[in-house]
């Protein structure tokens, strides 16, 4: 007998097809492939066999007695190969390590479907915790997160690696509809004029915009205190007040982009940096690849799509 080295899982899995429906033209349909290659198959396993394995005098065809004994065979064969690739890709996937991370609101909005879709290429699970960056902090040092996304660097915490991915200025966004009456207005007469719509004094991100009005003397009345971006650009677009944010977090907002306008902060300027932070000596792999796929996105997606919603930002958004 000639060698069977021919007589491979994929000519095998072409043999069945025909042998289950009964005919060349089903049985290349099925499998997606042309019926010239089908027939060229079954032609070189009886050749390898030196014997019929179709009864082609019939419609549909028949198997002759070798054929009934390889297909006997033939679906235990292709079973195992399909078995023994899947128990092949699960031990490498079980091979990749699990990922717990945490990112602020504005980024897992914005540049999260986009960097979780990358990173589960080479990790078997990633648990996403979005929220305050505050709660972050404190899972990472309970090791209840691996890695975060975040604008605190935690300086007064060591063995952490800080990884900065980008920056980005604070902005003022006001009512579409009062573009004309505030849009080259200073610090003071927006404050004066109309109510300022509060990011939440408990997130990094409130008390940071808290500091910068202090410092320059401003103590705005209360009046509506938010915890994410969506809610806030609501508010503004409503006409209730104004309020003091970043690219990213409009961006995230971007559905009411329509109904509000955003200008640069009046007065001195606010920068805000994002960095990833992880345990020294832990997932230093993944950590970097993240930290990479996170960058890409930035530069690739999102910093794209900023400039669009803000033409005169311009270079005031980039990698660090």
């Amino acid at each position: 007998m000639k060698t069977t080295s021919g007589l491979d899982v994929r000519a095998l899995k072409i043999f069945e097809a025909v042998a289950s429906l009964g005919s060349l033209s089903k049985g290349a349909a099925l499998l997606g492939i042309t019926q010239s290659a089908v027939s060229q198959t079954i032609t070189q396993i009886e050749a390898i066999l030196e014997t019929p394995v179709f009864d082609r005098s019939q419609r549909p065809f028949k198997l002759t007695p070798a054929g009934i004994a390889l297909s006997r065979r033939a679906g235990q064969i292709v079973e195992d190969m399909e078995r023994l690739v899947v128990h092949v890709r699960d031990a490498d996937l079980a091979s990749r390590p699990a990922i717990r991370v945490g990112m602020i609101d504005s980024f897992a909005a914005t540049a999260g479907p986009a960097i979780v879709k990358k990173v589960t290429e080479s990790a078997s699970q990633l648990l996403l915790w979005s929220g305050l960056a505050n709660s972050h902090a404190t899972a990472l040092m309970k090791r209840q997160l691996d890695l975060i996304v975040t604008t605190d660097t935690l300086d007064d915490i060591d063995h952490i690696v800080r990884r900065s991915i980008f920056s980005e200025p604070f902005i003022a966004v006001i009512p579409k509809v009062r573009e004309k009456e505030f849009k080259n207005a200073d610090l003071t007469t927006l404050i004066e004029k109309m109510p300022l719509i509060r990011f939440s004094a408990r997130s990094h991100f409130g008390a940071l915009i808290e500091r910068h009005l202090r410092r320059q003397g401003f103590s705005p009345r209360p009046y509506l205190e938010i915890d994410t971006s969506d809610v806030v650009m609501a508010m503004v677009a409503a006409d209730l007040g104004w309020t003091i944010t970043t690219p990213i977090c409009l961006l995230q907002g971007r559905t009411y982009s329509g109904q509000i306008t955003a200008i640069p902060l009046p007065g001195a300027s606010l920068h805000r940096t994002i960095y990833q932070l992880s345990r020294e000596g832990e997932y230093v792999d993944m950590a970097e690849n993240c930290f990479q796929v996170s960058r890409s996105v930035m530069e690739n997606d999102i910093f794209p799509d900023v400039r669009q919603l803000i033409p005169w930002l311009r270079s005031g958004i980039s990698l660090s």
